[in-house]
């Protein structure tokens, strides 16, 4: 059964987000990704199609510079991940559910 648009937000509403906020990672090297936040984890669309997986105090967060675009802007930092992080068994949204950077 296709879930409803509303069902969909709702249930991404749970986890801090909804489907139409956007969410980008701004990488050193690759740029700006589309990025998706579930708990404490970071996740980017690398453009070779591999998902990037960072820790909250990994990126400094911000709005997006974009005027009337609304959703969070996460820059990747020099910090290490925390201690026991790479324990981390936080699995990643699928890539359907990274938008474009536009």
């Amino acid at each position: 059964m296709k879930k409803s648009r509303s069902t969909r937000i709702l249930m991404t509403a749970k986890e801090g987000n909804t489907v139409d906020q956007r969410e980008i990672l701004s990488h050193p090297s690759l740029g700006q990704l589309p990025a998706r936040k579930v708990l404490d984890c970071i996740f980017a669309l690398a453009p070779t199609g591999t998902i990037l997986h960072f820790h909250q105090e990994q990126v400094s967060t911000g709005d997006l510079p974009t005027p009337g675009s609304t959703g969070a802007l996460y820059t990747l930092t020099d910090k290490p991940a925390a201690e026991g992080r790479e324990r981390c068994r936080i699995i990643p949204p699928f890539v359907r559910e990274f938008g474009a950077v536009e």
